[in-house]
């Protein structure tokens, strides 16, 4: 299926009012507060499919790895919970930069029945109003609101279980300084920063 057919954008077949979880973020590394970020996700929404869908084009101008390197740590970070979870490369197909509600536009429109779920932790609240329509965005969306530390918003968390201060600033800040990253990394994205000389001194 694809949806608009302009665009290429791929989505996994969906049955009627599924609920869909949906992760994104730059993923500049993915790492493990990502993936507990999943296994709350999974244990208080009853969801049918839960999708990681990294930013092919920050619309606030961040220099990020490339899109493919992303998108292949994404996958080994979240293979350890099987096909629960599907890595998407939707935004790479929509119209530049990524915005996530014309994300949550193009699921609609391939499966207008369904009901997205979007997976945020708190500190996102404190930005949201720079996001491209955030009224619109929670109107076709839910927010699914998970704490930070340093971001209290009681009123709009749904879970009591807050995440851990993990970075991917660290972890882009110690290789840059020619030191191992802090261990907070799935061994495998370890191994192809490691490999691929990403976020490298120079």
């Amino acid at each position: 299926m694809t949806v608009p057919s302009t665009t290429g954008a791929r989505f996994p077949p969906l049955p009627e009012g599924a609920r869909v979880g949906l992760l994104g973020g730059s993923f500049n590394p993915p790492h493990l507060g990502h993936l507990m970020l999943v296994d709350i996700a999974w244990g208080r929404l009853e969801l049918d499919q839960l999708w990681v869908v990294p930013t092919f084009d920050h619309a606030f101008g961040k220099d990020l790895a490339p899109f493919e390197d992303r998108l292949e740590m994404c996958r080994l970070t979240f293979s350890p919970v099987g096909d629960r979870v599907h890595v998407l490369d939707v935004e790479r197909h929509l119209p530049a930069p990524s915005y996530t509600v014309q994300t949550v536009r193009a699921l609609l429109a391939q499966a207008p029945s369904a009901q997205p779920v979007w997976i945020v932790g708190s500190d996102i609240l404190d930005e949201l109003d720079r996001w491209r329509e955030p009224d619109e965005l929670q109107r076709l969306a839910r927010l699914f609101v998970v704490p930070r530390p340093g971001y209290p918003h009681p009123e709009r968390v749904d879970v009591d279980v807050t995440c851990p201060e993990v970075s991917s600033t660290a972890v882009r800040a110690a290789c840059a300084a020619g030191r191992p990253p802090p261990r907070v990394l799935a061994r495998a994205v370890e191994r192809l920063i490691t490999a691929r000389g990403l976020y490298a001194p120079g």
